[in-house]
């Protein structure tokens, strides 16, 4: 049995890895101006709210939600690959971005009513540290396959590490 921590500690370093490889992917090949930082701060914490405030009252499972994220996250990627620089898709950006932010929006909510909010917010937000560090450093030695990569790879370890708990956090009742 997976210890109460070890969730969401995993997810916060995906979630740092996710939010550190979109900043990195849209600083390179969008703009690096401040606007690119508020676009995906914004946008993430849009979807979040919009993930814990509806989305967690909807009957998808984590495993569901958690392929959402990283379809959205590839196609911010694929996108400013294939476009680069071309600010007239920052709102599918945009879009995109906040489609990514609901999945921790539903994961907090769901979580919620199993363990404390000092708990769940403690183990999360050192995951997501770690999360930001660790990818920031794999980017520096590995280069832009890393965002890539990693995101992918953690996302595995999540859904093998806590595949039970992934499927039993349906909904909130």
């Amino acid at each position: 049995m997976i210890e109460k921590r070890h969730l969401p500690f995993a997810v916060g370093l995906l979630l740092g890895v996710l939010q550190t490889g979109l900043f990195f992917q849209l600083t390179f090949t969008l703009s690096s101006g401040f606007g690119t930082y508020l676009l995906i701060t914004l946008c993430w914490l849009s979807g979040g709210a919009l993930g814990s405030a509806f989305a967690a009252r909807i009957p998808l499972t984590l495993y569901l939600l958690q392929v959402i994220m990283l379809a959205a996250y590839a196609l911010c990627g694929l996108g400013v690959l294939a476009f680069p620089f071309n600010t007239q898709l920052v709102p599918l950006y945009a879009v995109l971005i906040g489609a990514a932010g609901v999945y921790p929006g539903v994961f907090f909510a769901r979580m919620g009513a199993r363990l404390s909010a000092r708990m769940l917010f403690f183990w999360e937000n050192n995951g997501f540290i770690v999360g930001l560090v660790v990818c920031t450093f794999a980017f520096m030695f590995g280069g832009r396959l890393v965002l890539w990569l990693l995101p992918a790879v953690l996302a595995v370890v999540v859904w093998v590490w806590t595949g039970k708990e992934n499927t039993t956090l349906v909904v909130v009742e």
